[in-house]
């Protein structure tokens, strides 16, 4: 460990934020232009509302609860997106599905996360293995690559949930792949209204860790909802609107970090910022001026990850969204 790091002004792995520190060094443009892109995305008001005459369907949003129960506020689906566990046995799998069995939501939906070894035959425990262990996931929709179609209030709505994660451990982590190998190339429907998977897409709420085909696949299908977990500290809610602002902010992030001296010295990030700038103040005046309240049409993503960073703590909160 370095002084810096051990002065806590360089972060110790790629798994921590980045330091105030950190994000100067690697690129001051880069730092700079999430900032103004969350402000911009803050004065463009809520991504969506509850449609017009019609009750909303209330979507309780948790993730990486590794073994621990959180209170769970009321609501109509329960969705956690995976890290049930810490081991991944059958056995503490089951406490958990119990736990989430015992909520009253009508609808309560499961997709596993790497630590949840029993649902990936590859990498069940050997224990497990012998013992012939199961789960049972009686009254639960549990989404491995699958798809639900649910009628709350009078609504429907089409969930989808995939657990699939680039490589991040040993092979008793379940479903992952090589990030050479992208297993989302057109899979996910394009019916989705709610997504939910354990990887976070690239560039948001991800400390830089998410996958940009996963990206992808949320430009083509626009979810309304995309939940996920997995990255510990990019717990919270982020809009989405798949447009020019957006398309430039990925774009700039994209690129490898030229160093706090290089960023002062004109190159294509300055265009990426600058489109941010030009295509996020546009979209702001459309919206106040021209559409008013409550006329976006974008989407939400949620990190809903419940354990607070690398503390073994649960301290965030359950996300509630209505949709």
């Amino acid at each position: 460990m370095g002084l810096l790091t051990f002065l806590g002004l360089r972060r110790e792995n790629q798994w921590e934020r980045l330091t105030l520190l950190d994000q100067l060094l690697l690129s001051p443009l880069t730092f700079i232009t999430i900032k103004l892109y969350h402000i911009l995305l803050f004065l463009r008001g809520k991504p969506f509302v509850p449609p017009r005459g019609k009750p909303a369907i209330r979507v309780v949003c948790i993730s990486d609860t590794h073994d621990q129960v959180v209170n769970i506020p009321a609501g109509d689906i329960l969705i956690h997106a995976g890290d049930l566990t810490n081991s991944g046995t059958a056995s503490d799998i089951q406490k958990q599905l119990d736990w989430l069995k015992s909520q009253p939501h009508q609808v309560k939906i499961v997709v596993c996360g790497n630590h949840d070894s029993w649902f990936d035959s590859r990498s069940r425990l050997d224990p497990d293995i012998k013992a012939g262990a199961v789960v049972n996931l009686d009254g639960l929709h549990y989404l491995e690559s699958g798809l639900t179609v649910q009628e709350i209030h009078g609504r429907k709505l089409t969930i989808f949930g995939v657990p699939d994660i680039p490589e991040c451990g040993p092979e008793s982590f379940a479903f992952q792949y090589p990030p050479t190998n992208s297993p989302w190339f057109s899979r996910i429907p394009p019916q989705t209204d709610i997504l939910v998977t354990h990887c976070p897409p690239k560039h948001h709420l991800d400390l830089g860790l998410g996958d940009p085909h996963l990206l992808q696949e949320l430009w083509r299908v626009k979810p309304r909802l995309h939940v996920f977990g997995h990255v510990h500290w990019g717990y919270g809610k982020e809009s989405v609107f798949f447009d020019e602002m957006q398309l430039a902010y990925e774009r700039l992030l994209s690129r490898p970090p030229r160093g706090f001296f290089w960023d002062f010295i004109p190159n294509a990030a300055w265009w990426d910022h600058f489109y941010v700038l030009l295509h996020g103040v546009h979209a702001v005046l459309w919206k106040w001026i021209m559409g008013g309240p409550g006329s976006n049409t974008g989407g939400l993503l949620v990190n809903a990850a419940q354990m607070y960073g690398s503390t073994g703590k649960v301290k965030n909160r359950a996300v509630v969204v209505d949709i």
